[in-house]
């Protein structure tokens, strides 16, 4: 008993260390990739008329998808290592929440016309940590806009039933196959590697999202068939709306 309790400490000790780590290493990382791209903007401004222009697009895109992965791994540490308090709960307008980030989703559809629907109970509100739930329903709808093809439909739900409070994504998109499933939510674990790179994904969002809602005491349920689209929902006990 006592090796095995020595055992447990020491993982625990190894995965604090590993917690630690990573996110000394995305702090640092920070700084100077934003000196960087601030450069890198003010060499694009330059350069309009010079062929150099199109390095320097290339560039900024890639520090800019650097800073996005900084970004994701320090919220994804600070997932992990704290431990929200009964203060940091407050009632969330979840419809209001919604809206907004719809708003982004169509900037982000831009030529690509998708057909984005919001269906939502208004006066339905949760008991969460506002940040974080924005960053759980915005991952999933930028997912949808990011793997659906254009003119295809995003339907957005946030409803309940007798017993839990359900946001749902449910897209006409490429779809999942279903030995991808079980490790979609892995951090950095990727379906198709080109296109998550192309789309302009860290391969954090969907683990993001499963520790914010571990944290909500929320599960997620994903839905999907290969060529037909997939259902992504986020369900919430009832007792916390």
């Amino acid at each position: 008993m006592t090796k095995i309790k020595d055992l447990e400490k020491r993982l625990h000790h190894l995965e604090r260390m590993r917690q630690d780590f990573v996110a000394n290493v995305s702090h640092e990382l920070r700084t100077p990739l934003t000196v960087l791209h601030g450069y890198l903007e003010t060499l694009v401004e330059q350069t309009k008329n010079s062929p150099k222009k199109k390095i320097y697009e290339q560039m900024q895109a890639q520090t800019s998808r650097m800073e996005r992965l900084v970004e994701d791994l320090l919220l994804l540490s600070r997932l992990e290592a704290d431990t929200p308090t009964e203060e940091s709960f407050k009632q969330v307008d979840v419809t209001s929440l919604l809206k907004q980030i719809i708003k982004d989703a169509k900037a982000l559809s831009a030529d690509r016309q998708h057909q984005i629907f919001l269906t939502t109970d208004e006066n339905l509100k949760i008991l969460g940590v506002e940040d974080e739930l924005r960053s759980v329903f915005s991952n999933l709808i930028f997912n949808a806009v990011n793997y659906t093809p254009g003119q295809g439909t995003i339907d957005i739900r946030w409803f309940h039933d007798s017993q839990h409070a359900i946001f749902s994504v449910k897209d006409s998109g490429l779809g999942i196959a279903p030995e991808h499933l079980p490790r979609i939510t892995e951090r950095f674990y990727r379906v198709d590697r080109d296109r998550s790179r192309a789309s302009g994904g860290t391969g954090l969002g969907l683990a993001i999202v499963k520790h914010v809602l571990l944290r909500h005491d929320a599960q997620l349920k994903i839905e999907s068939t290969p060529g037909k689209g997939s259902c992504f929902s986020c369900i919430f006990e009832l007792a916390l709306s």
